[in-house]
């Protein structure tokens, strides 16, 4: 998340205002103004370097090229009134679920895009490439239950699940049977109020648990 002091800053030479419902104006070299309405909130690092990239930009045509390249941009609009030098950008962002290996934002649709160190507060997955869609499949079936702060994925143990309380061991396969097994166990851990260190749902008939470090 950007600091409070990058989101209130303004740039002197070409005055870009910032407001708290996230619209920008900008003048652009060709004296042609534009606003700017991030609808998803203000959140990338990437987002702050796009101002800056605008403000050097002096034609819709090039506004538009450079939105088309930000892989973040899940969708957007421009609208320039008629007779008058004034465009108008709505932004929405794509929503991140993890990142994967220090290097890509994964979205809900596995859409990849590039980590650019701006949020600290996501999963950080650690497997290879191909395995992104599991490692979302992890999110969604554990969230609802757990606080996922990594998720790690090793070729002789599988896939291992660091939570706020305990670490997840899943095996290599993932299975609904898995999934079950775990939403039975930490509904069995949470009527009896015991927190343990390891919960390991690699075994076919349950799950074993460990108690201490």
């Amino acid at each position: 998340m950007l600091s409070k002091e990058l989101f209130m800053h303004h740039f002197n030479l070409k005055k870009i205002f910032f407001l708290f419902t996230f619209i920008f104006s900008i003048s652009l070299y060709a004296e042609y103004e534009i606003e700017i309405n991030f609808e998803s909130g203000f959140e990338f690092k990437s987002q702050q370097l796009l101002i800056e990239t605008l403000i050097k930009t002096n034609s819709k045509r090039k506004i538009e090229k450079v939105l088309i390249s930000e892989d973040w941009i899940k969708n957007y609009s421009i609208i320039q009134k008629p007779f008058q030098k004034k465009i108008f950008i709505r932004i929405k962002n794509r929503e991140p679920i993890l990142v994967l290996n220090d290097e890509f934002f994964y979205d809900k649709d596995l859409f990849r895009f590039k980590y650019d160190k701006s949020k600290n507060d996501i999963i950080f997955v650690s497997a290879p490439q191909d395995l992104a869609e599991d490692a979302l499949k992890i999110i969604a079936r554990c969230e609802d239950s757990v606080k996922i702060k990594t998720i790690k994925y090793s070729h002789v143990t599988g896939w291992d699940i660091k939570t706020d309380k305990f670490l997840i061991k899943f095996g290599k396969h993932l299975t609904e049977k898995k999934f079950q097994n775990f939403e039975d166990t930490v509904n069995y851990l949470f009527e009896i109020g015991k927190n343990p260190s390891i919960i390991d749902i690699r075994y076919k008939d349950g799950a074993a648990i460990k108690y201490g470090k």
